[in-house]
């Protein structure tokens, strides 16, 4: 809290300092919606101005991240409208990226092999989705934002949200085994089918 309101201030260390704890996890997010590394790369610039520029403006700084991701969403929605055909770049290069669902302490190589497939059903299912719910599904399980977190993020209702992460949810199923689906759930601390 105490970084962002330094940050407000123009304070140029604490604004990099903020650029570093969140580029990364901005990246992954632009990446999963948008499946270029050059454009994901764009987008994590063009986030980090805009929050330069207005974090000024923010009133109440426990809600950065949320803004951050409003921002970053925003960006990939209107990069979609523009390129509206993507190419699809390598799983595995992206996979090693580390986009960090965190099923498991994957300790075994076994483990580390089964993370890795999940993974590619996961990239694959995200990739075969329309932006939307590619959008939805990211928020909720690389970001853990709540329901009511992501419409306020995406500018929708609840019930958007809650519809277009369900019919995201099917197209995960097509593709997991109910046992893998429960374990990213259970990663991201219980989410149900009313999800949270």
């Amino acid at each position: 809290m105490e970084l962002i309101k330094a940050a407000q201030n123009k304070d140029r260390d604490a604004f990099r300092s903020l650029f570093a704890m969140y580029k990364q996890k901005v990246y992954g997010t632009a990446y999963l919606i948008l499946k270029d590394y050059q454009h994901s790369e764009d987008i994590v610039q063009e986030t980090f101005l805009q929050v330069y520029l207005k974090l000024e403006k923010l009133k109440d700084p426990q809600y950065f991240e949320r803004w951050l991701y409003k921002i970053t969403v925003n960006l990939c929605l209107d990069a979609v409208r523009k390129l509206k055909k993507h190419p699809l770049s390598s799983l595995d290069e992206y996979i090693e990226l580390k986009p960090d669902f965190s099923l498991t302490d994957a300790k075994t190589p076994e483990a580390v092999a089964e993370y890795k497939e999940i993974q590619k059903k996961i990239l694959s299912c995200i990739y075969s989705l329309p932006s939307q719910y590619a959008a939805v599904l990211v928020l909720f399980y690389y970001n853990n934002f709540t329901i009511k977190e992501i419409s306020d993020i995406i500018n929708c209702s609840e019930a958007t949200v809650k519809t277009r992460l369900f019919r995201a949810r099917k197209n995960l199923e097509k593709v997991l085994s109910k046992e893998q689906l429960d374990t990213i759930d259970s990663s991201i601390g219980g989410a149900s089918n009313e999800y949270r």
